[in-house]
């Protein structure tokens, strides 16, 4: 008994077989549908978001996702709006990948979610 091992979500730009464009070129061509409630880093709307320093808090909602109504709050650093929204895929999974921004925090879709992140990029360097 006790508590199972927890389930990775692993981030779309982590895939050790693909590349992220070799998917999203599989998807065109063959067709393949994102699994059900999985978010899509290509569809998605940026709902609010918060520059502080070299800080970034976003709201996102991916229509294809289903928890708490598709709705994201991420944290980023060294990173701005401008350079998040030009790398068109934001995938809101943790990621090594150098390529794309990753978050390095993740709250609860809220509105105390939403001042968690901001009091959260407050105290950072």
């Amino acid at each position: 008994m006790g508590i199972g091992p927890f389930k990775i979500s692993r981030s779309s730009y982590d895939s050790p077989q693909t590349t992220i464009v070799e998917r999203i070129i599989e998807r065109v061509v063959e067709k393949v549908v994102p699994s059900p409630g999985n978010p899509d880093p290509g569809n998605y709307t940026i709902l609010r978001s918060l520059e502080l320093r070299n800080h970034l808090v976003v709201m996102l909602q991916y229509p294809d996702c289903k928890n708490y109504e598709g709705k994201k709050i991420l944290l980023y650093e060294n990173c701005k709006l401008a350079d998040l929204i030009k790398q068109k895929y934001i995938d809101p999974h943790f990621s090594t990948a150098k390529r794309f921004y990753s978050p390095i925090a993740r709250f609860e879709p809220t509105a105390r979610g939403w001042q968690m992140a901001i009091r959260s990029a407050e105290s950072l360097p």
